[in-house]
């Protein structure tokens, strides 16, 4: 009688929901666009990135930024820029900081320098590719090497002796010597 009943619910106040937590917001940077019905000659440069639909001829220079040339875009102009990505076509030399990316779309006639380089399936791309890094670059020294020689992982080289001439054929005599009658 005067105990109290094991089963017996325990009152609880209702509590109000906990707010939700707030997750930080990823940073979405300002992207300039150059429209598809633009035409630009001369050079472009800024402080943001950048994505093309139109046509540019001279030079983009963006260091640090990203720099996109749509489906659209149309560039004959060599093009500096943090991150490089073409889907569309570029006439011209390619510097990228971090990397360069020709999708499946995309059409290069030039030379690409970053330190990294992505040729997807189905990409066009004529001319070199140097996948030095910008400070690799900037610090290396020309290096005279001999024909057959070579350096770096995965080099080839002539066997020894292969640069040598070939010796003169051997005499009984000495050259020069007055008793040899030729």
């Amino acid at each position: 009688m005067w105990k109290k009943k094991e089963y017996e619910p325990i009152a609880t106040q209702p509590t109000a929901p906990s707010p939700p937590v707030s997750r930080p917001q990823p940073r979405s940077e300002a992207v300039a666009m150059i429209g598809p019905s633009v035409s630009i000659r001369g050079e472009v440069s800024g402080q943001e990135n950048l994505r093309i639909l139109g046509r540019i001829e001279g030079k983009v220079s963006l260091r640090g930024q990203d720099v996109t040339v749509g489906k659209s875009g149309k560039v004959q102009a060599d093009i500096h820029a943090k991150g490089i990505r073409v889907e569309g076509e570029v006439v011209g030399d390619l510097y990228g900081e971090q990397e360069i990316i020709i999708e499946a779309s995309g059409q290069v006639t030039g030379n690409l320098v970053a330190p990294r380089v992505i040729l997807e399936n189905g990409s066009r791309f004529k001319g070199s590719i140097d996948m030095e890094s910008a400070a690799q670059q900037t610090h290396a020294k020309p290096v005279q090497q001999k024909p057959g020689t070579a350096t770096g992982p995965g080099a080839r080289t002539a066997p020894p002796g292969a640069d040598r001439q070939p010796k003169a054929p051997a005499t009984s005599q000495p050259p020069g010597d007055p008793l040899s009658r030729s």
